[in-house]
């Protein structure tokens, strides 16, 4: 070992643990036990000279000398990961890694896929979910991730690739015909929510001038499970309209009320920069494109 370096696998527990906050979710994170965490960290602080952490009785925290420390070394291995997987990216026989919500995946990828293999059949994908938008891109391997909404991280690159709406959607005849956004009293107990946007059903009663407790009704881990609930007459959704050209189509779900004013949804693609090194990111990018103006 160098001997002006630490030990580096102190090092990387150090940097888990400062980021999760805790010894027992750091172990977790790193498949390690977190008697194996506690001493990697005090092996750390042998050889520093100093104390990282304060124990506390249910908690620790960063002492002045680890908060300085940790500041220095926040991005080394994320640094790392990328040097490898750019180093990887020159093989061609690497699939392009896509992250997206699996709705995104099942209502809108996965439907054109077959589009994309006839056409490259060479090119290579590998599908992951995501349920946030904090994308893990180079610890994970992530070569590009599609949300909506864009990201605001200055290290990644974020494009808009299309623009949808958010619509409250339901069972068809679940709601009287006549039933309009107004009539929030007769209609808000059925509110059906899902924890990958929480905040969609305020975004939409701002924009429709509702007074609605967005705070009632039920919850789902994912837009998917919220959508079947809806097609199982159990309330009324907030959906994405591009995401239900299927069940719109199929006469599964309907917009709630007639008088509905349209919220904006966009969806961006957001990347690293290397991953313009991808051989099969353009050609991924280029079909991504062509099915969007393709409707």
């Amino acid at each position: 070992m160098d001997p002006g370096l630490p030990p580096l696998n102190g090092l990387r527990t150090f940097t888990m643990v400062a980021r999760m906050g805790s010894f027992v979710k750091a172990a977790s994170e790193l498949s390690v036990t977190p008697a194996a965490v506690s001493r990697s960290i005090r092996s750390l602080e042998d050889y520093l000279g100093c104390k990282l952490f304060h124990r506390l009785n249910r908690k620790i925290l960063l002492t002045r000398e680890g908060q300085i420390y940790v500041d220095s070394l926040a991005d080394v291995f994320d640094r790392i990961a990328l040097a490898t997987q750019n180093l990887a990216d020159q093989r061609a026989d690497r699939p392009l890694v896509i992250c997206a919500y699996p709705s995104f995946i099942v209502s809108w990828l996965i439907p054109r896929w077959s589009r994309y293999l006839q056409t490259h059949p060479d090119a290579q994908l590998r599908i992951v979910t995501t349920l946030t938008h904090d994308i893990p891109f180079e610890r994970k391997g992530i070569d590009l991730a599609i949300l909506s909404d864009s990201s605001d991280d200055p290290r990644y690159i974020s494009t808009r690739l299309f623009e949808t709406t958010l619509v409250p959607v339901c069972r068809p005849n679940y709601l009287p015909p006549d039933t309009l956004t107004g009539d929030a009293a007769d209609w808000q107990n059925a509110l059906l929510h899902c924890d990958t946007r929480p905040g969609d059903w305020i975004r939409w009663a701002q924009a429709n001038s509702v007074s609605v407790d967005t705070t009632r009704g039920q919850w789902f881990e994912n837009a998917s499970m919220m959508y079947e609930a809806a097609m199982s007459g159990l309330g009324i959704a907030i959906g994405i309209e591009a995401l239900l050209s299927r069940e719109f189509d199929t006469s599964r779900l309907a917009v709630a009320f007639s008088d509905n004013v349209e919220v904006a949804c966009p969806f961006s693609v957001i990347r690293p920069a290397a991953t313009e090194n991808h051989p099969f990111f353009s050609i991924f990018m280029d079909w991504l494109h062509s099915e969007v103006q393709g409707g």
